[in-house]
């Protein structure tokens, strides 16, 4: 028996999912709190190449001014415009359903280079920002090569929406919190302190925090995932 999510798949298109490229939401079908999913079900998982399947599945509702989306398979490429029109619904599962699954889309980037890396939404983004560019060893003084960086971050802030931008500092593990945090924190104010002076627009706050070593996004038992935990991360909306 295959998963998706947590989700029970076997035997049913439970891993089949409705993508709107435009809003980059993705929707994946109804399941009770149980996991019964509130689709159809077949006998053989075997189909001849070329023959007809015929499957259906209930999923959250997109807007209403959305009017096609694209069908993603699990193992297949995605069918793209597919249009929405009116149709009656099977008879639903017994039990509560659980919480509907839409999620966001998210375009993830990283700049080797530069030590960057950004996780986009459509609502927000957040850069993520080498330590190891950005300052010295345990110090949170910015180095030179911190300036083009932040003056491109400051731009993209200044064209933005965004009223209230966020900075979190973090560290690898080594080392102890007594260390570690108040590092995270300056490094943070200091990120701050530049992005105040480049930002061309005004009405933008700041909402600065340290995390230490807390919160890492790769292995501290290795260099390389040591110095992604190195960062400072720049989230704004778009």
């Amino acid at each position: 028996m295959s998963s998706e999510g947590g989700h029970k798949t076997s035997k049913t298109p439970s891993g089949v999912s409705l993508i709107d490229p435009k809003a980059q939401k993705q929707y994946f079908p109804w399941h009770t709190v149980n996991e019964t999913c509130y689709c159809s079900e077949w006998e053989n998982q075997n189909f001849p190449a070329g023959a007809t399947w015929e499957f259906w599945a209930g999923f959250p509702a997109p807007p209403e001014d959305v009017k096609a989306l694209s069908v993603a398979p699990r193992i297949a490429a995605p069918i793209h415009d597919i249009q929405i029109t009116d149709g009656s619904a099977p008879k639903k599962p017994s039990g509560d359903f659980a919480e509907p699954r839409v999620l966001d889309i998210r375009d993830l980037q990283e700049d080797l280079e530069s030590g960057t890396s950004r996780d986009e939404s459509p609502e927000e983004v957040a850069v993520m920002l080498s330590s190891d560019v950005l300052f010295d060893l345990n110090e949170s003084k910015l180095t030179s090569k911190a300036d083009q960086i932040l003056k491109q971050v400051a731009k993209e802030i200044s064209d933005s929406s965004a009223k209230t931008v966020k900075i979190d500092g973090y560290t690898d593990s080594s080392g102890n919190d007594s260390i570690n945090q108040p590092l995270s924190e300056d490094r943070a104010a200091s990120v701050e302190k530049k992005l105040k002076k480049l930002i061309t627009r005004s009405g933008v706050s700041f909402e600065v925090a340290g995390h230490g070593s807390d919160n890492p996004v790769a292995d501290n038992s290795t260099e390389e995932g040591a110095k992604k935990n190195r960062r400072v991360t720049v989230t704004f909306a778009k």
